[in-house]
């Protein structure tokens, strides 16, 4: 056993194909073998087909399929792990269309063998069985489906950053099997889902803005501000401004100046300032707009795109500017609109007192 196994992982790690074939080949895998006692189940039918025909050459037939295929799928289950760790999309697609074949061929050399196809109450019987089958294993079919549409088209591969809103999945694609595919989690948790669910529901494959791919990351912020700040600047504010250093520069002239909305001037601000920022892409769109008036104030929202694509350098990246957006609110006389708390009904309270 021992040599077998220095034997595989040795071939198994040459870069040649017909070495790794061999290599996955003579690996010794205990669960494949118990696969493999299942295949034989349908050699019970040979040795009925003996009994009332007293011909052995079709049960010796079945049992020649039956340990082809079982190697095929042996080698393919191998030969999927190792593509997996060595990013070989093409070598991952491979295996699993080889292993549907064998599968497809199998069936249609247990027709072959016994007759099934001139045989009507054999033909009836299998039909059943087939229909039987198709509706435990529908899940699985639909897996096989959804795998060579994803893998066609280029969907989904190895590394891939991806979101299934409805497993809770945000991770990395780790390895692609015919019915189900891997993904480690940013929490450092794995997941394991049906191929199906990606295309029966919605994911996300965020992959080619992750690689610069894209214009940059989507950054959408709606800030509720209270109208009660809303008020015209004076002449001195409007000095005050076109001195700062930090405020200045992007304010245009024709909007700075007496009796201008303190409102109006963050937004003009706000636009010039993010179309400065190198951290920000002005393409796609970069929008900063009135949303509809609500009950609680007017919402204000910034929708731009951040070249910081990278996890943790786009939230420091988004997060440094939400907090350069709020504190320079605060310089335009303007506030964020927040619900009384209970601390503020207290201090009324005790005013009124």
């Amino acid at each position: 056993m021992n040599l077998l196994t220095k034997l595989s992982k040795k071939n198994l790690a040459s870069g040649k194909l017909w070495r790794q074939i061999f290599g996955a080949l003579v690996e010794w895998r205990p669960r494949a073998f118990w696969a493999f006692l299942l295949l034989l189940t349908p050699v019970s039918v040979g040795i009925s087909y003996i009994l009332a025909h007293g011909d052995w050459i079709p049960c010796v037939c079945l049992l020649g399929m039956n340990l082809a295929v079982w190697l095929v799928i042996k080698a393919c289950g191998t030969l999927s792990g190792l593509f997996s760790l060595t990013k070989q999309e093409a070598g991952i697609t491979w295996c699993q269309i080889t292993i549907l074949a064998a599968l497809g061929l199998w069936i249609i050399g247990f027709i072959l063998i016994f007759n099934i196809q001139k045989d009507g109450r054999l033909a009836a019987a299998f039909g059943v069985i087939g229909s039987v089958a198709g509706w435990i294993f529908q899940d699985k079919l639909k897996g096989v489906a959804a795998f060579i549409h994803l893998r066609r088209h280029h969907l989904l591969n190895i590394d891939d950053w991806i979101q299934v809103p409805k497993f809770n999945v945000d991770g990395e694609v780790k390895s692609v099997a015919l019915t189900t595919v891997t993904i480690l989690n940013w929490d450092t948790t794995t997941s394991v889902i049906p191929i199906s669910a990606l295309q029966a529901d919605h994911f996300i494959n965020l992959q080619n803005m992750a690689g610069g791919k894209t214009y940059g990351r989507r950054m959408m912020k709606t800030f509720t501000l209270d109208t009660e700040s809303f008020r015209p600047v004076t002449a001195e504010e409007a000095e005050a401004f076109r001195s700062d250093p930090g405020i200045g520069p992007y304010l245009p002239e024709e909007d700075l100046k007496e009796g201008a909305l303190n409102a109006h001037l963050y937004r003009i601000y706000l636009h010039h300032w993010l179309m400065a920022n190198p951290h920000v892409s002005q393409k796609p769109h970069l929008i900063v707009r009135w949303l509809d008036q609500k009950d609680s104030g007017l919402p204000l929202q910034v929708y731009t795109f951040v070249l910081d694509t990278d996890f943790c350098s786009y939230d420091f990246r988004q997060s440094r500017m939400t907090e350069q957006m709020i504190e320079a609110m605060g310089r335009f006389g303007l506030r964020l609109y927040q619900a009384p708390s209970a601390d503020d009904i207290r201090n009324i309270n005790s005013v009124a007192k």
